[in-house]
């Protein structure tokens, strides 16, 4: 279970990241309650993914196989 959310969290922040932008260009501008905590998770799930696909590598692994 943890390897699935850790490989998932990069894909899942950049989501995070679109639907902010989209909403910020189509719905205007959020309230900064809203936005600073929306921007830094989606900035640290990013960080963590991207951390996750490193080690993988390095270890010569794929980050997305969840069988082994």
């Amino acid at each position: 279970m943890k390897r699935k959310l850790l490989a998932l969290s990069s894909p899942v922040g950049i989501i995070l990241l679109l639907i902010y932008t989209i909403g910020k260009r189509f719905i205007g501008e959020y309230p900064d309650i809203v936005a600073y905590p929306m921007m830094v998770v989606s900035i640290v799930l990013m960080i963590i993914g991207i951390a996750y696909n490193g080690y993988c590598f390095g270890k010569k692994k794929s980050p997305y196989d969840f069988k082994s």
